[in-house]
């Protein structure tokens, strides 16, 4: 089974724009028959506020399909991501005064085995009298 290993996650200081450079790196192993079949996986990676009661999800930063190869790979992923987005416990402001709640966040690098399935379409209703008063 494939795992996920040594997840790191560095988040930088603001840049003009009040966005963060985020770089989050990460291990993944995978077994010598995922290798051999070339197993298929759906690659998951998302920041989360650590909060005492559940977790909250901040944002995706990528989800894809990767594929299973011999030993471990090292992967790295970096991101440009809005301060606001990681502002996960938002700051108190009591006339004019501003308390600042500290904000937790974490990566989570989530693997999941692909599966293909089918999907459906419709096209928009067509709307007559198919009936014999329609064809007068």
């Amino acid at each position: 089974m494939a795992t996920v290993t040594n997840v790191t996650l560095e988040i930088g200081p603001a840049d003009s724009r009040n966005r963060r450079r985020v770089e989050v790196r990460w291990t993944v192993c995978f077994s010598r028959c995922e290798a051999m079949a070339a197993s298929v996986f759906r690659e998951r990676v998302a920041l989360r506020g650590d909060d005492p009661v559940w977790d909250d999800h901040l944002i995706t930063l990528r989800s894809d399909c990767i594929r299973a190869s011999q030993g471990c790979v090292e992967r790295r992923l970096v991101r440009m991501v809005a301060s606001s987005t990681l502002d996960e416990d938002p700051d108190t402001i009591i006339l004019g005064w501003v308390i600042g709640n500290r904000d937790e966040v974490y990566a989570r690098v989530c693997l999941e085995p692909f599966e293909p399935h089918g999907d459906c379409g419709s096209s928009p209703t067509v709307t007559a009298d198919f009936g014999p008063a329609g064809a007068a």
